[in-house]
């Protein structure tokens, strides 16, 4: 049996920027006479209230290493954005009712209706690691077919971790986010002058990758 096409919600594996631009469009598609569907529902919000939220966080972004006042818009403003993009979808996939079209006019991403087998993820290239104590940031690019990233997080001498089968071996005490997405953060867990290694695998219903390269980083204050 065929699965009913929905709103791909792919905006959640997208960096900020990338996911303020994704809403723009989506605005833009909205915005009449774009999209002409007779008697659906009202949208949760007009094109230019997503045009403002998408504003809203891209002056965030730009700001976000301007202290804590700046660092919590930040975190308000991408939280409120993906809100508003997941009522949106939830809007679309209800005025669609399964048409791939309909959910591509308003500029969303629909899914497949088939039921194709996972395979096992790519191995994700080396993370990205910057900020300080009070808030290390983690981060890497989407791996096609990933549906979530097992973070492990080495303090102290470099060490590493493998995959043997479906299991995760460790070889030192770590910090482990074993379901988490390509962008995370460690806020006040992790002391100033502290040396981290970091790797991460992806992973899904077909089982999990290798680790990536080990990156090495020493938490500012």
């Amino acid at each position: 049996m065929a699965k009913l096409i929905v709103v791909l919600m792919n905006w959640i594996r997208m960096s900020p920027l990338q996911m303020a631009a994704f809403a723009h469009n989506i605005a833009a598609k909205m915005s009449p006479p774009n999209v002409k569907i007779p008697d659906s529902p009202t949208p949760p919000f007009t094109p230019a209230q997503m045009d403002d939220a998408s504003d809203r966080l891209e002056l965030a972004y730009a700001n976000r290493m301007n202290g804590a006042e700046a660092k919590t818009e930040f975190e308000n403003a991408d939280t409120a954005l993906d809100g508003m993009l997941h009522d949106d979808a939830g809007y679309v996939n209800t005025v669609a009712a399964g048409n791939k079209v309909i959910i591509e006019a308003f500029g969303f991403t629909a899914t497949s209706n088939s039921r194709n087998k996972a395979v096992v993820p790519a191995v994700p290239v080396a993370p990205v690691i910057s900020g300080n104590a009070s808030a290390v940031h983690l981060q890497i690019p989407s791996v096609p077919g990933a549906d979530s990233y097992c973070w492990v997080i080495f303090t102290g001498d470099a060490t590493v971790a493998t995959v043997a089968e479906t299991h995760i071996v460790l070889s030192g005490a770590a910090i482990v986010i074993p379901d988490g997405t390509t962008r995370e953060v460690l806020r006040n867990i992790i002391p100033a002058g502290t040396k981290i290694s970091v790797q991460v695998l992806a992973q899904n219903t077909a089982g999990k990758s290798g680790f990536s390269p080990l990156i090495s980083f020493t938490v500012g204050s």
